[in-house]
């Protein structure tokens, strides 16, 4: 049933006069010169400071594309400045989503890390007024060249991605973060190389001729400049140009170095937290190609409305009036400035940066009228082919408007609708979602890519940070003489009792998700494991059953397990006991669940943090399964959790007693009962407690305990001053990324090496994104290195695994990567990781065997 209630749940339909000035509906707005910055509607409040913010940069025609590699490489200093200083539009343009980084929040990696951080930056942007783009490129790991990046990536895949940006945006100066210059990441440096070669390529029209078949014309910038480093280049090249980019600004009451660090603190799952900076913050630039500039980055440019002829200058002066008369306390004053902006707007060629000048006017129209408009979903997410309440909330808080029609997506029609000033108008209805309707992952997800890169379905969206959202309800606006339409996606709302009000994009799901317990189950010398997997209703009275899809050689009891659950939302897990046989190897596995005669297999991941919107990642199921021959050592396993890794639960998986060391047993509780404690990433770095208690992990050693410390990190942004073994030791940021790099045994009779595993080259096949990272620098001579290993064409490092004997017990210092290699099943890594923690051969055995 659908109906039109009021504030005071009074029938609202047809009963208000028409009011002028009509004004325009528009929620899903698209930033200036990018995509916007949530399809959901996280946008910043529009107070009047930004509403004249917004109205000066709609009076700039200028574009600035910044380009880096990762999230966190963007200097939000200069991009705080150009959006809300100089009023241009300014986008940054990161090369990967950072899936190939350290999470220092939480567990997730690779993909779920890339949802993370996506986020994060589009939460940076809301802050800093800029706007987000990407291209298809993954963050494969840390690399040490250039030449190695774009072999991965593929380098004229990267260089099209980049071009097809630039053709997008069409900006007016590109700006470079990093050189082309090693010793760099080697994403950095490729990023540098791409801008270089992009800058040109983007204006041939030889060059990438599909862009053109899909909108995207040939485009020159200016000029291309790099942003000096002011860490890596003191002093700065003689040769750049200095501008001041840390002034104060009145409508915001931020100077740029507050309002930049505001912005750059949002990259928490990297541990970016910085403080606000105030007073002169200067950046310099160096010329790369294009026009000299001797003073600004700016100047000689062109940035009014001017080049669009007498249409662009009829336009500019509506803005130029608009902006005369917007009021602190009265916004709706400048209405009918603005909509004469908008009929100039209309005359002027369908360009990208007129189109986004009309969607920015647009948000400006809705900011000044005070108008709230949201479609909010009962449920958070429905099956194709089902059903669920909508309510469309409207409400106008500064000007009578009038929105003509509404459309739902399943065609159903409703109003005229007469907005009074401060009149709440709640109009209901039960949308039909489409049986064709595509289930509602990440496009940039939702097939399978390559070590490189994404797979994308769809060129058009290549650059886009989200893509557009499941469902949207279309509103028609008729102010005089004109007819606007715009789309207001469909959210699930909610309040915490906590965090209070928050929301997430409604979403199509399938009619059960299939989400592993673990991404991959091991299988000890020849048992049984158990595979378990969550099931989740996505409709409710589901019936269906599981299944595993074993190879041939694989057996599982039972071969199905049936599920009935009552409700949408609703939860179960399911259980196989499953066995390899004889010759089983390694294989990828996909369960599915049979319903009403459909096979369906995909998996569902909740990524929940305050400070970003939550996620619901729906992707293709999988699992991996992984026989290996293991002895596995006895006792308990304490465990010192760390800034994020899943080791405990990798190693429990196997069926080890595995124990969380909480903070009051390390401070002050009995440590003699385990038989080796593990310290998890990071737990030096994020936790004064572990610090603190340095020492008395240190007795325990002395008295014949047996120590694993997992990679720490130091670096000049976040010193590490605690000792991290019994003996004097330098962390360094040293790493070998190669995976597949050699592993060769200081001294191959090191009973580490043969007891209770022997270790040979085939335990360090099949390892992933690397074999270590922040390698110990430099250490006391009763520390021993058992590995020596090097990237391809640098000398061995030594220090990825230190053992020393300390009293009557063992201290192992290692930057290999277990917390990458174990919940990827690497059978050599858990074989390794089991000598690490086995008593055997603890006090005055650790170095030789006997």
């Amino acid at each position: 049933m659908n109906s039109i209630r009021a504030g005071s749940s009074q029938t609202m339909r047809n009963e208000m006069v028409i009011v002028a000035p009509r004004i325009v509906i528009a929620v899903a707005i698209v930033a200036c010169c990018g995509l916007a910055t949530s399809t959901i509607a996280q946008e910043p409040a529009m107070h009047a400071g930004k509403l004249a913010t917004e109205l000066d940069r709609l009076a700039n025609t200028g574009r600035v594309l910044y380009l880096a590699a990762h999230p966190d490489d963007e200097n939000t200093r200069l991009l705080a400045y150009l959006a809300n200083g100089r009023h241009v539009g300014v986008t940054y343009l990161a090369m990967t989503r950072g899936g190939g980084g350290q999470n220092l929040i939480g567990n997730e990696k690779a993909e779920l890390l890339d949802v993370i951080r996506t986020e994060e930056l589009l939460a940076a942007r809301r802050l800093d007024g800029a706007s987000q783009r990407f291209t298809r490129m993954r963050d494969f790991g840390y690399s040490k060249s250039a030449d190695e990046t774009l072999r991965i990536w593929g380098q004229q895949e990267a260089l099209s991605d980049v071009v097809w940006v630039i053709r997008s945006v069409r900006p007016d100066v590109i700006i470079s973060r990093f050189g082309e210059e090693p010793p760099n990441h080697g994403h950095h440096t490729a990023s540098a190389i791409l801008a270089r070669e992009a800058f040109s390529a983007a204006a041939d029209p030889e060059r990438f001729p599909q862009h053109r078949e899909l909108g995207r014309e040939p485009w020159q910038a200016d000029r291309l400049l790099r942003n000096v480093s002011h860490w890596r280049e003191n002093p700065p090249p003689p040769n750049a140009i200095a501008i001041e980019v840390g002034d104060y600004d009145p409508r915001l009451g931020l100077g740029y170095g507050e309002l930049a660090a505001l912005s750059r603190s949002q990259h928490r799952s990297q541990g970016f937290g910085v403080a606000g900076e105030r007073g002169s913050i200067v950046e310099r630039f160096v010329h790369v190609a294009g026009t000299q500039v001797d003073a600004d980055i700016l100047e000689g440019l062109d940035l009014t409305w001017a080049r669009f002829g007498p249409v662009g200058a009829e336009f500019a002066a509506a803005v130029d009036e608009a902006r005369g008369v917007l009021s602190r306390d009265h916004p709706e004053a400048a209405l009918p400035a603005l909509l004469r902006a908008q009929a100039a707007v209309e005359k002027l060629p369908d360009r990208p940066r007129v189109r986004d000048a009309r969607r920015a006017l647009q948000r400006v129209i809705v900011g000044a009228a005070g108008l709230f408009v949201r479609a909010t979903a009962e449920r958070p997410g429905a099956i194709a082919g089902g059903s669920v309440p909508v309510s469309l909330e409207l409400v106008s808080r500064r000007a009578k408007a009038r929105v003509s029609q509404v459309v739902f997506s399943d065609g159903h029609r409703e109003g005229p609708i007469d907005l009074p000033v401060g009149q709440k108008i709640l109009l209901e209805h039960r949308l039909d979602i489409s049986n064709q309707s595509p289930i509602s992952a990440p496009y940039w997800l939702a097939q399978e890519g390559t070590l490189g890169r994404q797979t994308v379905e769809k060129p058009q969206l290549i650059g886009d940070p989200v893509g557009p959202p499941p469902l949207e309800v279309l509103l028609t606006v008729d102010p005089g003489d004109r007819t606007l339409e715009l789309a207001v996606p469909v959210v699930f709302a909610w309040t915490d009792r906590v965090l209070g009000e928050r929301e997430r994009m409604f979403h199509v799901v399938p009619p059960a998700t299939l989400t592993p317990v673990r991404d991959a189950v091991l299988f000890a010398n020849g048992g049984t494991s158990s595979v378990r997997l969550r099931v989740r209703a996505g409709q409710s009275g589901l019936r269906g059953a599981v299944s595993l899809q074993l190879p041939e050689e694989w057996r599982s009891e039972p071969a199905s397990v049936s599920v009935e659950l009552a409700e949408e939302g609703d939860e179960t897990s399911v259980r196989f006991a499953v066995t390899p046989g004889q010759g089983a190897v390694g294989t990828t596995i996909t369960p599915v669940i049979r319903v009403a005669g459909v096979n369906w297999s995909w998996r569902e991941d909740l990524v929940d943090y305050e400070h970003i919107p939550v996620q619901q990642v729906l992707r293709h199921s999988s699992l991996r399964l992984v026989p290996l021959s293991l002895t596995l050592p006895a006792g308990t396993i304490g465990y010192v959790a760390g800034s994020g890794d899943t080791v405990a639960d990798d190693l429990r998986s196997l069926g080890m007693d595995v124990e969380t060391v909480d903070e009051d047993t390390l401070r002050g509780g009995d440590l003699s009962g385990f038989a080796a404690i593990v310290v998890g990433i990071r737990a030096y770095n994020t936790r004064e407690v572990v610090r603190n208690s340095h020492q008395r992990l240190m007795r325990y050693v002395e008295d014949g305990g047996n120590i694993v410390v997992q990679y720490q990190t130091q670096s000049r942004w976040s010193p590490l001053e605690s000792p991290l073994g019994p003996f004097p030791m330098e962390l360094g940021r040293e790493r070998v990324t190669d995976e597949s790099a050699k592993m060769e045994a200081v001294d191959s009779s090191a009973r580490l090496l043969s007891s209770p595993n022997t270790i040979s080259a085939a335990d360090f096949e099949g390892w992933v994104q690397e074999r270590g990272l922040y390698f110990a620098k430099s250490w006391d001579e009763r520390y021993r290195p058992l590995f020596s290993a090097a990237d391809p064409g640098e000398e061995p490092l030594l220090g990825s695994l230190l053992v020393a004997e300390h009293g009557k017990g063992r201290y192992v210092y290692t930057g290999l990567s277990f917390f990458r290699q174990l919940p990827a099943g690497v059978p050599g890594a858990y074989r390794l990781f089991a000598n690490l923690i086995a008593s055997d051969g603890v006090g005055g055995s650790v170095g030789r065997g006997e």
